[in-house]
């Protein structure tokens, strides 16, 4: 098994600007309609904290700006607050990068840095925040993720 910490990229295609995009990832009323329900919170200029929240103010998520060109690229780190095995490792870093397809908009997102802690955590939840956004910016309606279907 590698030392190396880990890194994964996840590529998405939304019928959506970019800047449509931009302001679901930056707007905590949007991101609580994909984002399990969480607030992601920052004034979103270099240095900047970024947190990701509950409605009750728990605190999930926190970061630094990193380095922003709206609505094209954000970078920031990402520290897991609330698992203690998470907690421990060092922050990971997230870079979502977007780019106009025609009447769509590819979304990069690369996650890197990661300990096994912080990639156990985030296993599968990615796909799903995604899923989330891209359905919320093409429907305007909250993806509702149940059991899966048995046969």
């Amino acid at each position: 098994m590698s030392d190396a910490p880990a890194a994964f990229e996840y590529e998405i295609y939304i019928r959506a600007t970019p800047e449509e995009v931009w302001n679901a990832l930056t707007d905590p009323e949007q991101t609580r309609r994909f984002w399990y329900g969480a607030l992601n919170h920052s004034d979103w200029t270099p240095g900047a904290r970024w947190t990701s929240e509950g409605d009750d103010g728990e605190l999930y998520l926190e970061g630094e700006i990193v380095e922003i060109e709206r609505p094209h690229r954000l970078v920031h780190t990402f520290h897991v607050v609330h698992e203690p095995g998470a907690a421990a490792e060092l922050p990971s870093v997230l870079t979502w990068q977007l780019t106009p397809m025609g009447d769509a908009s590819r979304l990069l997102l690369t996650h890197e840095q990661m300990g096994e802690q912080t990639v156990a955590y985030t296993r599968g939840g990615w796909q799903l925040i995604l899923s989330g956004l891209k359905t919320l910016l093409e429907t305007g309606t909250p993806l509702r993720v149940g059991a899966p279907a048995t046969m």
